[in-house]
């Protein structure tokens, strides 16, 4: 398969390396220095039968649309939108696909096959983490453009949890600012206490993911977009409607907070 990418930040090389090793091609590459809208002409010109998405958050759901509207597949890095209601217009779409990578660690493999719908589950979920001060001088340090520290540290945490335990029907948000949160999420069969920063110091970073006490370690030092890349051709991954969820879920956290 051909690729042509759109964005060269810190997740680039990972994607490269991931299209090599399932023996894709890529024919283009474009970013912000070939100018606003050059995009748009490589989508519109390039050999390439997939569009990978790797440019900020909140311009996703446009260069997914338009690469759709013109034949393409589509790979897209989380968020598929920052909205809700631009997911939704993607919904029917089969050939756009969202990179949760999250969803092929062993870990999660090993609890999908464990979890059952008649247990009780109490879940913690701490993701607090150094963000240094290059991260808020680039786009990422932009609530506008990201969406929300939820949609750029929460969401592949968000998505496993309702991938592993299914939708919420309960959600109370103790704090949000643009840097930290904290709250609940309920389900029929789960209360998850969730926390995540961006604020922590470096020496005392931590990414804890408990069940039921138990520490489940979601770092990996395999490059698990190699396994996205082999559902793409395969023509499987996260589609819309799957990458839904968690986009509701996030506007619902801050709804909640709102009230």
């Amino acid at each position: 398969m051909k690729f042509a990418i759109i964005g060269t930040g810190f997740i680039f090389r990972r994607h490269v390396q991931a299209i090599y090793k399932t023996g894709g091609k890529i024919v283009d590459v474009v970013d912000k220095s070939h100018g606003q809208d050059a995009w748009k002409d490589i989508v519109k010109e390039t050999e390439a039968d997939c569009i990978v998405v790797l440019a900020p958050n909140n311009l996703h759901f446009e260069m997914v649309k338009f690469s759709s509207d013109h034949g393409k597949i589509v790979l897209c890095e989380k968020p598929l939108a920052i909205k809700s209601e631009h997911a939704r217009i993607l919904a029917e779409r089969p050939d756009i696909f969202t990179v949760y990578q999250l969803r092929h660690h062993p870990s999660t493999k090993q609890l999908k096959s464990e979890i059952q719908k008649d247990r009780d589950y109490e879940i913690e979920l701490d993701i607090s983490v150094h963000r240094d001060e290059d991260y808020w001088k680039s786009w990422k340090g932009s609530t506008e453009r990201t969406g929300g520290i939820l949609f750029n540290i929460g969401i592949h945490y968000f998505d496993l949890l309702l991938y592993l335990f299914g939708k919420p029907t309960k959600i109370l948000t103790h704090s949000l600012t643009e840097k930290a949160g904290k709250g609940i999420i309920e389900g029929e069969n789960y209360v998850c206490r969730w926390q995540m920063s961006v604020e922590e110091p470096r020496e005392s970073q931590r990414r804890v993911f408990k069940i039921n006490g138990a520490s489940f370690d979601f770092s990996s030092k395999e490059n698990l977009h190699i396994f996205v890349y082999q559902d793409l051709l395969r023509k499987k991954g996260a589609t819309p409607k799957e990458a839904i969820p968690a986009i509701e879920l996030i506007e619902k956290i801050y709804a909640s907070y709102k009230k």
